[in-house]
């Protein structure tokens, strides 16, 4: 259980770094990581800070938002698979 929580917690530290000083895709790419493992409402704060920090004030749309929804959300179900496929 230590192991999983401190994976989760770099992914989520990694995420948040490469948010501010990596390319656009790493951010996403640990979204996707964090979202295929675990219910990761931290998912959803990344993608808020990733348009809070990137788009220019008040124009267009959270594109990072609505694309953490999205991954959270489409990935619910393979997530269950994935959980109860690890614990037989």
């Amino acid at each position: 259980m230590l192991r999983e929580n401190s994976v989760r917690i770099l992914l989520g530290i990694g995420g948040f770094g490469a948010a501010i000083f990596g390319p656009w895709w790493l951010p996403l790419v640990a979204m996707v990581l964090l979202s295929l493992r675990f219910r990761a409402i931290e998912v959803l704060f990344l993608g808020l800070f990733m348009d809070f920090f990137w788009l220019p004030s008040g124009t267009g749309w959270p594109m990072f938002l609505i694309a953490s929804i999205l991954i959270v959300w489409l990935f619910e179900p393979l997530r269950k698979e994935l959980l109860l496929s690890s614990a037989s």
